[in-house]
């Protein structure tokens, strides 16, 4: 057996992915499905995008000032 069949047995290719839009809309939760129902998911996203680049929320404030908007 060659080397490259023994490696797909163990670990056989993946199968092609769905565009980045699609695999966003299957993989939606129920937290994204009601912040998408408000209308303010992409607010809601770029705060919690901030919070995570910072890790502080006091340095997101305008994020969150334009999210309570």
């Amino acid at each position: 057996m060659a080397i490259n069949e023994a490696s797909e047995q163990i670990n056989p290719p993946l199968p092609p992915t769905q565009s980045g839009e699609q695999q966003r809309s299957n993989d939606d939760d129920e937290w994204d499905k009601r912040i998408k129902r408000t209308g303010c998911f992409d607010e809601n996203e770029t705060l919690l995008i901030c919070h995570a680049d910072t890790g502080d929320w006091r340095k997101c404030a305008k994020e969150m000032l334009a999210f309570k908007e």
